[in-house]
């Protein structure tokens, strides 16, 4: 069984990435962490100011090991709210290695993974929510994501949370004042503005969760898939948004046949580009699965590019066809995309191959940007498709709207949202207020299961498992 991490021992553990470098640091926190620190430095460090670096020899028994920065705190002015010292060492995978056997040695004992974060939050550092955004942060490898972090981590989210669970805590008070007075047929908490107040937090949780996708979406980057029949320059469209020669291009069809994914950055969002195999009636295995797997990506992905060759739009046929080619297709994916529980994803139509033939103009009324003319061939029209994908993500971050992006936390609001919503049918129903309280309970549960405040051991053991040891 591993140890609890409050169970007053002292931890350690090497918080930089493994390996040589100019600096390496390793944390120690506990009740013991001066003492163990202080004997490593000959009684160095005990008189020292918290929060004030120190430079001290640090000795393997009687040899030296290295002269180190030592960053002592006192609880709960620290990281993790007990006494810790930070020990910023040369960047020598022996010295590291040896420093942790030294500590280990003199009475700490090596950390878990995530185990620091975790005693920060059971010693009320940061809520859940916080706790789990530093892992977010260690993970943020673009602008997008690291927004998204430092707003969660920033307690905007949990102060959301905070305040739906106060005011139904205030009526889960006068519920079970009710039942005591059971016998009596009192009523404590006003039926109407209940009703009211329920109906005020469903719209806010409805915005809470409407949100995911987009929050979703730009921490683990855009997907964006690139769609149409053979030939059409989907491949060259890749290429062009890249500026570099990934995917292969050739004008014998069938030449792609799985998908390529390549990431690019616009303006600080990560958009995940998917080339896939033309769209045709085959015999080929290979080129059906291909194409199969064509149709997946793209019921998921947040942005379909569809292209069509302005040269086949030249009559009315041409246009007829080409209209009902992308009507079709919308259709398909949208539901593709209900029967996996996505959001149909927005459909960008590109009539490509404008330097070989003029693009119809009555297909682009004022205001459009759904419908752009472009070359990938010629690279013309590429600012117009980057403007388009990125506009929503832009707005989503300048409004600094809360956006959440973990699972856990929709899966929790949903399951508040189906309490307070039968609550709220049990209201209308003339429920009495022992079994609306049922469902009030489960909504307070549910919401307190984001924050922590109401957290079971297992779920907290995974959550705190997945983060790096040292953190």
């Amino acid at each position: 069984m591993p140890a609890h991490p409050l169970d007053g021992t002292t931890i350690c553990a090497l918080s930089t990435p493994h390996g040589r470098g100019g600096v390496a640091m390793v944390r120690v926190s506990g009740p013991d962490a001066w003492s163990i620190v202080d004997g490593l430095c000959n009684g160095g460090l005990a008189a020292c100011t918290p929060g004030r670096a120190v430079l001290r020899n640090i000795t393997d028994g009687d040899r030296p090991l290295d002269e180190a920065l030592l960053l002592p705190f006192r609880g709960p002015q620290s990281f993790t709210g007990e006494d810790v010292v930070e020990c910023h060492i040369h960047g020598s995978p022996f010295i590291a290695q040896r420093l942790m056997e030294c500590l280990i040695d003199a009475g700490c004992r090596s950390a878990l993974p995530g185990e620091f974060t975790q005693r920060a939050f059971l010693l009320g550092k940061r809520d859940l929510a916080q706790s789990e955004a530093i892992g977010d942060l260690i993970d943020a490898d673009h602008e997008g994501a690291h927004r998204l972090a430092l707003q969660q981590l920033g307690g905007d989210f949990s102060r959301e949370i905070q305040s739906f669970r106060e005011a139904l805590i205030e009526y889960a008070a006068l519920m079970e004042l009710e039942l005591d007075f059971g016998e009596e047929d009192v009523e404590f908490a006003d039926r109407d503005g209940y009703r009211k107040h329920v109906r005020e937090l469903l719209d806010r949780i409805d915005d809470l969760l409407s949100g995911f996708s987009t929050g979703r979406a730009i921490a683990e980057g855009v997907p964006v898939a690139i769609l149409g029949a053979p030939n059409r320059g989907k491949s060259t469209l890749l290429n062009a948004l890249l500026r570099e020669e990934r995917a292969i291009v050739s004008d014998t069809p069938g030449t792609t046949r799985d998908t390529l994914e390549e990431v690019l950055n616009l303006d600080g969002i990560r958009f995940r580009f998917i080339d896939t195999a033309g769209l045709r009636e085959t015999t080929d295995n290979i080129e059906a699965e291909g194409i199969r797997r064509a149709w997946a990506k793209a019921a998921s992905a947040r942005f379909v590019l569809y292209l069509l060759d302005a040269r086949d739009l030249q009559n009315k046929a041409g246009l007829t066809d080409a209209e009902s080619e992308v009507d079709a297709a919308t259709e398909r994916l949208n539901i593709a995309a209900g029967e996996i529980g996505e959001p149909p994803g927005v459909v960008i139509t590109l009539i490509n191959k404008t330097d070989l033939a003029p693009a119809p103009k009555d297909w682009f009324p004022p205001g459009a940007d759904d419908i752009l003319p472009i070359s990938a061939e010629e690279r013309i029209g590429l600012e117009a498709i980057e403007q388009r994908l990125g506009r929503d993500f832009r707005s989503a971050l300048a409004e600094d709207r809360i956006l959440i992006t973990n699972l856990r936390h929709r899966e929790a609001l949903q399951r508040a949202r189906e309490s307070l919503q039968r609550a709220l049918d049990g209201l209308d129903a003339g429920l009495s207020g022992d079994l609306l309280a049922v469902d009030h309970r489960e909504a307070l549960e549910q919401l307190g299961r984001i924050t922590g405040s109401i957290t079971p051991d297992d779920l907290l053991d995974h959550i705190f498992g997945n983060f790096c040891i040292g953190k």
